[in-house]
């Protein structure tokens, strides 16, 4: 999958891709603006220790463009999970090219170091290396590559359902549900949201897709589970699972009665209805003829 971030100066606007490596594009690609790769990165490092690594980026713009690149640290809204970018309180990061110039079409190598304190604080420590531009219209913009560093040492990954919301009842479809996890470790790691019903006629699990989860911080996330293929009323089991397997849940009772099974209903009891009048009438007409 190809992937491109193109950024306004607050954020990033657009990410789509490309390969790691370019040395040149193609018509269809130009004038797309200026392009960092990988979107993020995961790195461990020991405390006293660094890691050295490296981004690429590109011109995709018919003019030279004159790059600048920087560290902040990011964050994330509770609930929302927008990101928020502040200047670097940890000065754990070092760009070994900080300004480049780049002709249309080209790309670079750029050279980071992250060195962890021997005093910091085992856990996740989370950066933004920005590739800056002025583009030829005049437009300022911002590339971003998300590093989600981790000191070595005592990880704790933990969480809980800070709180959840599931309708009693269910009138056909998949079944919504709503969960507010909260994390009550010092590390980030990855949620999958699960739902399913127990009882009589009940389907598989969905699959859902991973959420990351950052240390001290609270995320808003929908599921759904698969519905039955009977009404009735069921045991609903729903959460998430960890990357490290752990299941959290919630269990509650829902009735389940799809549109249909009015319809279903209502003839059963057209159907009593009229085989109840058949029978006075017969009834009726057998006290006559005696």
């Amino acid at each position: 999958m190809r992937r491109w971030c193109i950024a306004g100066v607050a954020a990033v606007l657009i990410v789509l891709g490309v390969s790691p490596h370019v040395s040149a594009v193609n018509t269809a690609q130009k004038n797309r603006g200026l392009y960092i790769t990988p979107i993020r990165q995961y790195i461990s490092v020991d405390p006293g220790k660094s890691y050295s690594g490296h981004v690429t980026v590109a011109n995709l713009t018919e003019k030279p463009l004159d790059v600048t690149l920087s560290a902040e640290q990011f964050s994330v809204i509770d609930y929302s999970y927008d990101y928020n970018f502040t200047p670097a309180k940890e000065d754990w990061v070092k760009i070994t090219t900080p300004t480049t110039q780049l002709d249309p079409g080209k790309s670079q190598d750029i050279a980071y170091q992250v060195a962890v304190p021997k005093t910091a604080e085992p856990g996740g420590h989370y950066f933004t290396l920005f590739a800056s531009a002025v583009l030829p219209t005049g437009e300022k913009v911002r590339a971003a590559t998300m590093l989600y560093a981790t000191a070595n040492g005592k990880l704790v990954k933990t969480s809980t359902i800070a709180s959840e919301s599931m309708s009693s009842v269910s009138f056909g479809g998949d079944i919504p549900f709503h969960l507010n996890v909260r994390s009550t470790g010092n590390t980030h790691f990855f949620i999958y949201t699960t739902g399913r019903l127990e009882g009589f006629s009940t389907q598989p699990e969905h699959t859902e897709t991973a959420h990351i989860l950052l240390p001290q911080t609270t995320r808003s996330l929908d599921g759904a589970i698969s519905p039955p293929i009977l009404p009735g009323i069921y045991n609903a089991v729903y959460g998430y699972k960890t990357d490290a397997n752990q299941s959290v849940v919630h269990t509650k009772y829902i009735l389940y009665v799809p549109l249909w099974s009015w319809t279903v209903l209502a003839g059963m009891i057209w159907l009593i209805v009229v085989l109840v009048k058949r029978q006075k009438r017969l009834h009726q007409k057998s006290k006559a003829s005696e």
